[in-house]
């Protein structure tokens, strides 16, 4: 995998938009963003040109000695509450790795997928660590198997996988309910027939009390 440089403007944390060196074109994280805002591509190239030459004098002086590489957290979630045969969205999440140079990519079923994928640029982190997401469109069923593999250098094993599999909520049996429900109120009726039994009897020694 080859390094490549990335643009990315942030406000408190979150991207505003940035810049695809290949097609030297602004890609605003919101459509809405790129209407009260603007931002020629000409200047991120620029700039990345001079963080280049300020990167090579630092590998001299430093004599080329590389960083730590770091392997990434891997999650996969879905991005709402699973429903057979309806549409859904899962995630992958890669976080706290270094460099930011990682290979993404689904699986379903252990067979590549490519339709209905698609994937962030890389988030930086005040450690100086990177995330990266990775979505993959969807309707589950049951049995299937789904898996993110992800390559970083700093992983012990390339590529490594998080698997998913489609959580289906249990429908409990109508007879199974009406028994809880029974239960529920059976308990719930002794309740007050303990409760008036011992009203009752205090009463009743009160009563005792007051006669004597």
């Amino acid at each position: 995998m080859v390094p490549t440089g990335e643009f990315m403007f942030q406000f408190d944390k979150d991207e505003i938009f940035y810049v695809d060196l290949d097609q030297k074109k602004t890609e605003w994280r919101l459509p809405q963003f790129g209407q009260v805002a603007s931002f020629e591509a000409a200047g991120a190239l620029q700039n990345i040109a001079v963080l280049q030459n300020n990167l090579g004098i630092y590998e001299r002086r430093s004599n080329f000695s590389k960083a730590n590489n770091v392997a990434p957290n891997l999650f996969v979630h879905s991005e709402k509450p699973v429903v057979v045969g309806e549409p859904n969205v899962l995630i992958c999440v890669a976080r706290q790795f270094f460099p930011p140079v990682i290979k993404m990519s689904w699986m379903k079923d252990n067979h590549p997928v490519t339709g209905g994928v698609s994937e962030t640029d890389f988030y930086p982190a005040p450690d100086g660590s990177f995330s990266k997401f990775l979505y993959l469109a969807i309707i589950p069923r049951e049995g299937e198997l789904y898996t993110c593999s992800v390559e970083h250098a700093g992983q012990t094993i390339n590529p490594t996988n998080k698997f998913w599999r489609p959580e289906v909520p249990k429908v409990v049996p109508e007879t199974t309910e009406n028994i809880i429900c029974g239960l529920g109120l059976f308990i719930g009726i002794c309740g007050i027939i303990t409760g008036i039994v011992l009203i009752c009897k205090g009463m009743k020694d009160m009563h005792q009390r007051n006669v004597q």
